[in-house]
């Protein structure tokens, strides 16, 4: 017999056994939409990243004109994963459901191909910033995904759904576009970022530096016997050079590539502002990624806050990643500084906005598209 043959006989072999034991349908299907679910909410939580993740794949495949649909492409794929998901849960349109999700993952299972073989970007972005995959393991999970989708769809052949069930899937699905625009004009409701509001960021910079302390060691060499020893960095009795000799200082890998306290840096060329700044009783930060994007609309409402703040007696800083040569013409007058693109992106999830510092502590942030 040819193996094709085979094949094709163990393919509706399965496929029988599937159809037979429906509980083994019920499992990968709600498997396969607690996935859905599960994505959709984490970037309905944080749309902005998804939106930045999407930027991130349109100028690796040379789109960069279309980043302007880059807010409702995020917006529209946390819909459909919350429309394919809930519908897989709670059992609307079975049949439809399934088929659709099939199709769905095999779509993501090709793409993922191509991100784990060109490589285009870090990560892919699928859970957020709660879950970080490598592109490689990206794959592996979609493929996974669309072999559970197929069994799903062979396991609910014949089953009917219920009208209330469809009625509770259109409401989970205006719920997430309902968050997720929320998010993107309000900021975060959840925040996964070290610089969430209540952070004291001076405290948080000694606890981190204290824990580093700790699990930094000095390595020495007996100079009577050879052997090495590891001492706390704070252990005097490696400093007798009459018994020890230093060889090197081992310190915890920095494995975790996830934006940390110590990327808080406030900078003007080689002079660091982040001390002084955060010692003001009140520091506005006028926080724009890149000047240059910002409208004359914009421009013009970042000096009227910064008139009105100064006014009250507040230090206003703009803070930025472009050049200070471009900052410097268009806001001529005001103070401002450099921070690092990824580290502005995590302390305000929005284009352009402004963070209240009150002695170190981040009291409040606010998206520029929602200021009078």
């Amino acid at each position: 017999m040819p193996a094709w043959l085979n094949i094709l006989n163990l393919f509706c072999s399965v496929k029988k056994l599937i159809a037979k034991y429906r509980p083994i349908g019920l499992v990968a299907r709600l498997l396969v939409g607690a996935v859905f679910v599960f994505s959709a909410v984490v970037k309905g939580l944080d749309p902005y990243g998804t939106v930045l993740k999407i930027g991130e794949y349109l100028q690796a495949m040379g789109l960069s004109w279309a980043e302007g649909i880059a807010t409702p492409l995020a917006v529209g794929l946390v819909a459909v994963e919350m429309l394919i998901g809930s519908a897989l849960i709670l059992g609307a349109a079975k049949r439809v459901a399934m088929r659709v999700a099939v199709v769905v993952c095999g779509l993501f299972t090709l793409f993922t191909l191509w991100v784990a073989i060109a490589n285009p970007v870090a990560e892919c972005g699928c859970f957020g910033d709660v879950i970080k995959l490598s592109n490689t393991q990206t794959f592996i999970k979609n493929v996974v995904l669309t072999l559970l989708a197929v069994v799903a769809m062979w396991g609910c052949e014949g089953e009917k759904s219920k009208v209330w069930s469809g009625v509770a899937t259109l409401v989970a699905t205006c719920g997430i576009i309902a968050l997720s625009g929320y998010s993107l004009v309000w900021l975060p409701i959840v925040e996964r970022f070290p610089f969430g509001v209540g952070v004291n960021i001076n405290k948080a910079l000694a606890e981190q530096e204290a824990e580093e302390m700790a699990h930094t060691f000095v390595v020495c060499r007996s100079l009577s016997s050879g052997e090495e020893r590891w001492f706390g960095i704070n252990d005097s009795e490696w400093w007798n050079e009459q018994e020890w000799e230093f060889v090197r200082i081992d310190s915890p890998a920095q494995d975790d590539v996830r934006v940390g306290i110590g990327d808080f840096r406030l900078t003007m060329g080689t002079l660091d502002l982040t001390e002084s700044l955060l010692a003001m009783p009140t520091c506005r930060l006028l926080c724009a990624e890149r000047i240059e994007s910002l409208s004359p609309e914009e421009i013009a409402k970042f000096r009227r806050i910064a008139y009105e703040c100064t006014t009250k007696g507040d230090r206003v800083v703009v803070v930025t990643a472009s050049s200070p040569t471009k900052t410097a013409a268009i806001f001529e007058g005001l103070e401002f500084c450099n921070m690092d693109a990824t580290a502005l992106r995590a302390l305000l999830r929005a284009k352009a906005g402004v963070v209240t510092l009150k002695n170190g502590t981040i009291a409040q942030k606010l998206n520029l598209a929602v200021l009078p």
